[in-house]
């Protein structure tokens, strides 16, 4: 049961009842469903005050109807209790007692603002919904642009600049040695440095940014009267302006964003915000006014007052020179003191200017700096254009590293060079700054100590442009100024080229530390030009030791001073006879092979020595004479005695002579040096470091490790890739030790060349076919330093006046005379295994009594010769 009241219309009858009330059972009550549609007839007035029945006429979905009876109270009339409008019955007849009034019409300027209304906020919704989802998309954008920011400016000392470490070469202290930076050269200075000098910050705040210390990050005033004056005809305070805060500008230096898209601006404020945010005005101040780009490679305050002015000392700055540095940093090519000294001055005196317009100078300093002339430091070179060139060495560590991070970590080429050069390295070099200088001086060739041996030089034309040409040195111009040419058979032109001889040197110690390197001879030019350190070229009679004498000795096959007949063997055509019998080209022969008994007039004995007049049977020598002199028949009849196979495996494998290829495993190549693949200076010490230090070969390396400076992480750990092996007995290393040292000998090929003192020296000559290259290696109880010189393509070093490699030994012998002056004296390691013993020169065998030659050889137990059976 439930009670229902309602207002009701007051009849005569019932004027002091406000309310009726009415009862219906469960049973009388009809649920109202949903989707019913229901015609509910109104009572008629009657005349006795009762209350007509209230019939309801419910339609349910399925169309049945049902009907309700319902009686008020006597003389009670239903009534809203206000004025309504006559409702139609189930038959469409008015309510009894109602009154319909007509409806107002709403008139047109209502309905006009009514509809505006309606647009404006549809429009106001569409604008919110738009700019809800550009707002989220602009978000997104940002987040992703931006991710890879490195913008942590507690790190940006460190992080802009590798530096390669090296030790003293007094002390032992680790040392900064030379840094990698890809544009600017940068030395850091405290913002308590910089505000040592009054003036000095300034500069750059009155002019760059004078509301640097109020802004969050971005002036939305200067950006929006930026975009004023660029777009339209109005000027904003006093003209065009830049709308970049120190902040933005900063925020350039570091990411290098400087794109000229529609978006770089609003990917500049977001960051000048963050930046802003996380870090307080003197820490960015520092690092913008150490980041700053100045003329050529010049960057930052510090940088640019030692440049500039000769000032390390920041406090000694006078208001003109600091405004000076801070007029450069807007336009470095346009306001170059040393280029547009008279842009310059306007340019500086404005920042004066500005600095006594905001109350940072008095009256009597700006008139004293703004009158001052522009006085710079004197320098040797325009270092406005300078690129601050590298040593070959610190080039060698950029090139290995470069690799490893790219064979061992599985970087791409250029995630590497950018760690290299942005990644806040420390590189633990092997570099000696000492030995490294030294070296450097000798091969700057001053003295000319080398010839340069200048000659003009084919290269290919090709597609060249005079713009291309001009920025090559040494190009040949005939005398009315044309480009010197050649045009051959093919059609294919021309052009010379005036070229030197150049050489490489490389020194190492006997763990493989590489100490010192140049790739060039003469002033070095650029970063990362050709470093010859690194390029394989035959290696001529230096590879004689390698491989067929060690082994040889190290196999028992042959001793200190065994005899052999001086003599080629076998045969090849001579070159005359080439084109009439092509079959025979390139191809030795045994000294009775039927083709060689068939025509004995055509063939030539070989191998050849150099002095061609012996080498042809008539004599014998023993192997310490071989040596010194170099003889080719001797050498390679112990490499046949070795085995080919063996000596390849041992170069290539064991003593890390990489270069190397299948061409090389003849006799040519692997015992005379005629090879294919070739050698790199590197490789070539390398090789040699077992005759010095007891027979190990060690893996040559530039660095033992890599870190960051910043966490101290170590990003390559390289001492686990330095390889000690045990390549040959220490007796051997001993014996081949004593028979270089004869190379230095009166009777040897570099006869005088051993260093002066009591040090101990060894050594190895070599020169390849046609004299187009001389190797020279040199041992000393300390260091191992290898040389090649020859031209970049090579060529007939006979034909423009070397006949031999003199030149070379005698930069080695100056050189080590240098680098081990103070030095204390020290032997080569010697062996218990090895004994020594008088043979005889005519026999190779243990002297006897009546032998009249005798010289003393180094031999083992199970190695030693016979007694002399020619003089009993």
């Amino acid at each position: 049961m439930f009670r229902r009241g309602c207002p009701g219309r007051m009849g005569p009858a019932a004027m002091s009842h406000t309310f009726f009330h009415r009862i219906i059972s469960a049973k009388e009550a009809v649920p109202i469903e949903n989707n019913e549609h229901r015609n509910i007839r109104r009572p008629q007035n009657s005349q006795s005050g009762q209350s007509a029945p209230r019939r309801v006429n419910r339609t349910p979905g399925a169309g049945t109807q049902r009907t309700v009876n319902r009686s008020a109270a006597a003389g009670t009339q239903r009534s809203t209790g206000a004025q309504r409008t006559g409702g139609q019955g189930s038959s469409g007849a008015p309510s009894s007692g109602g009154h319909t009034p007509k409806r107002k019409k709403k008139s047109g300027v209502r309905r006009f603002f009514g509809g505006l209304f309606r647009f404006i906020a549809v429009c106001f919704c569409l604008g919110v919904m738009v700019a809800s989802v550009v707002a989220v998309a602009l978000s997104l954008y940002l987040v992703e642009a931006t991710a890879d920011d490195n913008l942590d400016l507690t790190e940006v000392k460190l992080a802009q600049t590798t530096w390669i470490m090296a030790q003293d070469h007094d002390t032992g202290e680790w040392v900064e040695y030379e840094d990698f930076y890809r544009t600017n050269n940068r030395e850091w200075a405290e913002l308590s440095e910089i505000e040592s000098s009054p003036y000095l910050k300034w500069a750059f705040i009155c002019t760059e940014d004078k509301d640097f210390y109020e802004h969050h990050g971005v002036s939305f005033k200067r950006t929006i009267a930026a975009a004023i004056n660029e777009y339209t005809p109005i000027k904003l305070f006093g003209g065009r302006q830049g709308a970049s805060t120190l902040e933005q500008q900063l925020i350039k230096n570091l990411t290098g964003d400087d794109e000229q898209d529609a978006m770089r601006k609003i990917r500049e404020i977001f960051r000048a915000w963050g930046l802003d945010n996380r870090y307080n005005k003197d820490t960015i101040l520092e690092t913008y006014l150490n980041t700053i780009s100045l003329t050529g490679n010049t960057a930052g305050v510090k940088a640019g007052a030692i440049q500039y002015f000769g000032k390390d000392d920041l406090s000694q700055l006078t208001a003109a020179e600091c405004a000076s540095i801070a007029a450069i940093t807007k336009s470095p090519n346009t306001y170059n003191p040393y280029k547009n000294p008279e842009e310059h001055l306007r340019r500086r005196n404005l920042m004066l200017w500005n600095m006594y317009d905001q109350g940072h100078l008095t009256e009597e300093e700006y008139n004293e700096a703004v009158n001052s002339p522009l006085t710079l430091a004197e320098t040797d070179t325009d270092s406005s254009t300078s690129t601050g060139v590298r040593s070959y060495f610190s080039d060698a560590v950029y090139t290995a590293l470069k690799q490893q991070l790219v064979d061992e970590l599985g970087w791409t080429e250029a995630e590497a060079e950018n760690e290299i050069f942005n990644g806040g390295l420390r590189i633990y070099a092997t570099v000696d700054p000492y030995l490294q200088e030294e070296m450097e001086k000798m091969l700057l060739n001053e003295d000319e100590s080398i010839p340069w041996m200048e000659r003009e030089e084919e290269f290919e034309l090709g597609n060249k442009t005079e713009e291309d040409l001009a920025k090559e040195e040494g190009v040949v111009y005939n005398e009315d100024g044309t480009l010197k040419t050649k045009t051959d058979k093919d059609g294919k032109v021309y052009y010379y080229k005036t070229v030197h001889s150049q050489v490489a040197m490389v020194t190492m110690d006997y763990e493989g530390e590489i100490k010192a390197l140049v790739g060039g001879l003469g002033e070095k030019t650029t970063d990362l030009s050709l470093n010859r350190v690194n390029v394989a070229k035959q290696t001529g009679s230096t590879m004689k030791p390698i491989a067929a004498y060690s082994l040889g000795i190290d196999m028992g096959w042959i001793n200190y001073s065994t005899n052999f007949v001086d003599i080629g063997v076998g045969k090849m055509l001579l070159e005359n006879y080439e084109s009439s019998y092509p079959q025979y080209k390139g191809k030795m022969f045994e000294n009775d092979a039927p083709e060689v008994l068939a025509n004995p007039g055509i063939w030539r004995d070989w191998p050849q020595n150099y002095v061609t007049s012996t080498g042809h049977g008539e004599r014998t020598v023993n192997v310490n004479y071989a040596i010194a002199q170099s003889l080719n028949t001797i050498a390679v009849q112990v490499g046949q005695l070795v085995g080919v196979e063996s000596m390849y495996n041992f170069a290539k494998d064991t003593v890390g002579m990489a270069h190397l290829n299948e061409n090389d495993m003849d006799l040519a190549p692997i015992v005379l040096g005629s090879q294919n693949g070739g050698a790199t200076p590197i490789e070539l010490a390398g090789a040699y470091l077992m005759f010095g230090n007891g027979g190990e070969y060690v893996t040559p390396h530039l660095y033992t490790r890599v870190e960051y400076a910043t966490t101290g992480e170590v990003l390559i750990d390289n001492e686990i890739n330095v390889v000690h092996t045990q390549a040959i007995k220490e007796s051997t290393a001993m014996i081949m030790n004593r028979l270089l040292q004869g190379v230095l000998g009166s009777s040897g090929t570099a006869s005088s060349m051993k260093p002066s003192g009591e040090m101990e020296a060894a050594a190895k000559t070599g020169t390849t076919s046609d004299n187009k290259d001389y190797t020279f290696v040199g041992l000393t109880p300390y260091y191992v330093t290898s040389m090649w010189w020859g031209y970049d393509k090579p060529y007939d070093m006979s034909k423009v006046g070397a006949k031999n490699a003199k030149a070379i030994q005698k930069v080695w012998k100056a050189y080590m005379e240098t680098v081990q002056e103070g030095l204390e004296v020290k032997q080569f390691p010697v062996s218990e295994d090895v004994k020594t013993a008088a043979f005889c020169v005519d026999s190779g065998e243990l002297a006897g009594a009546n032998c009249p030659n005798r010289q003393t050889g180094y031999y083992t137990e199970d190695n030693m010769p016979g007694v002399c059976p020619m003089h009993p």
